[in-house]
């Protein structure tokens, strides 16, 4: 049997017909130790329960200080305890976009709508903050080295509080970013810095200690290129992380090296965006599990969430598997790591979840989708007897007591296989191989007398409540098959 690079993250190219890979509901794992079964792995993504629950459509911001969690649903700014309790603390503008919030040991701002609120964390008091502290709306919020700092909506004008106080906003303490003529879209406070994005540029302030305004353009510290997506940017693995362009075009994803921006897309992944009719909507939250660091973004008029990984350079997809069988984005948008959990905020409803790899399915039950597309299995376009596909899974992990079918027959866990063999364009039905029932170790999951093909595509997918964890897939085929070597390869051995 063969090997053919079937553990992978999602690369689906221009022409499916080149490469049309996809990753869903997995996430590649390298062998650290070098000398495993496989050098990749694919390992599940994690479901959710409801942990906590609000009347509003959304979850617009969480926010967690000093063992507190806060959250914001419609209206409604809410405190969220350990048992999943809550208490509402007021209330706040409301369009359904997502808000901005921050905070110092003893206050919290939140911007929604253009208006500012400052929660007091002592007496959990929310007061409006004056309009007139302004001469614009409000659109994002950040906190650095004692101050508060607001950015002004479709502008370029940044306003700093006074010292460890979100109330008092001196008149002359602002600056204009001069640096480029375009107007400011995001801000992050990064290393006690603070970056802020325009369309076609960046440029980076530190404290200077400055009056009135404190901060000052950090020498160097411009960076030639901008942000498309303004709630797209995060901090992640001691950097941050943004959706962006510059004058040439955009939908690249970005990471800041030092100041210079390192590319952590792909061809395929920006194929992927550029085909979306819009991406300046996309919503990202951060989180680390397991030595994962993710970043997750939601694209809400695509409808997908796309999820780059930082130990592995990799991309994958999460998604919702609807009652009529579709699949939606994964159901959160933002995210807290708070009493030992991961908390998530839910797009589609006034929900917080807590995510973990030791859930096997979403919300009140609903099944996850595991897609994995494998690459493509040719020889130079000559026939190809497919004798039979194992897919090497950890087997025996069925529940117990096992599922029964209507006749009370104890049922396995189902892989469905299904192919493709014109390239990817069109797809067999889809074959069930039982994976093994509680306690069958041994058990391999094979399917034979496969047929014939110039090009094949192998699919599989799983939706049962199980903990799938892939190693490989092998192929018997006719003799002298072997995969065909990936371009990378070949590059190693002439260069």
């Amino acid at each position: 049997m063969a090997q053919f690079g079937f553990c992978a993250g999602t690369y689906t190219s221009q022409s499916v017909n080149a490469d049309c890979q996809l990753c869903m509901g997995w996430y590649p794992e390298s062998d650290e130790s070098g000398s495993g079964k496989s050098a990749v792995v694919l390992y599940p993504t994690p479901g959710t329960r409801p942990f906590a629950a609000f009347s509003g459509p959304s979850i617009r911001g969480q926010w967690s200080i000093n063992g507190r969690e806060f959250a914001i649903s419609s209206t409604s700014l809410y405190e969220v305890f350990s048992d999943g309790t809550t208490r509402n603390l007021g209330t706040v503008a409301d369009d359904g976009s997502p808000v901005s919030m921050t905070s110092s040991p003893q206050q919290m701002l939140i911007a929604s709508v253009g208006q500012c609120y400052v929660l007091d964390l002592l007496s959990n008091v929310l007061t409006p903050v004056p309009v007139t502290n302004f001469n614009q709306l409000i659109s994002q919020v950040e906190y650095c080295d004692g101050f508060f700092i607001a950015l002004g909506a479709n502008s370029q004008q940044v306003y700093a509080s006074a010292p460890l106080d979100a109330t008092t906003w001196p008149g002359s303490s602002t600056a204009i970013v001069s640096v480029f003529s375009d107007n400011i879209i995001a801000m992050r406070v990064d290393h006690r810095q603070l970056w802020l994005f325009g369309r076609k540029a960046s440029v980076v302030y530190y404290d200077s200690g400055n009056t009135p305004f404190p901060f000052d353009v950090v020498p160097g510290g411009f960076v030639e290129q901008g942000i498309i997506a303004m709630n797209s940017t995060i901090k992640l693995d001691n950097s941050v992380f943004w959706v962006g362009g510059d004058e040439r075009g955009n939908l690249m994803a970005w990471r800041a090296s030092g100041y210079t921006p390192t590319r952590v897309s792909n061809h395929a992944v920006e194929n992927a965006w550029q085909n979306f009719s819009t991406a300046v909507d996309a919503r990202a939250y951060s989180y680390q599990d397991r030595g994962h660091s993710f970043w997750v973004i939601y694209f809400p008029t695509a409808n997908q969430t796309w999820v780059y990984d930082v130990a592995t350079g990799s991309w994958h997809n999460r998604g919702f598997l609807n009652s009529n069988g579709t699949i939606d984005a994964h159901h959160s948008q933002n995210h807290s790591f708070i009493f030992g959990k991961h908390l998530v905020g839910d797009w589609n409803s006034g929900r917080i979840y807590d995510m973990s790899i030791a859930y096997y399915n979403d919300l009140d039950g609903f099944p996850i989708k595991r897609i994995r597309r494998a690459p493509h299995i040719s020889r130079e376009n000559e026939w190809i007897f497919h004798q039979s596909l194992q897919v090497d899974l950890e087997s025996g992990l069925g529940p117990e007591p096992p599922l029964l079918d209507g006749q009370g027959n104890p049922v396995a866990p189902q892989v469905m296989i299904r192919w493709s063999d014109d390239g990817g364009h069109v797809w067999s039905n889809e074959h069930d191989v039982g994976a093994g029932q509680a306690g069958q170790y041994k058990f391999r999951a094979i399917l034979r007398r496969l047929g014939r093909s110039r090009d094949r595509v192998y699919e599989i997918s799983t939706t049962d409540a199980i903990p799938w964890r892939l190693v490989n897939a092998y192929l018997k085929a006719d003799a002298g098959y072997k995969p065909q070597e990936r371009l990378a390869t070949q590059f190693r051995k002439v260069s």
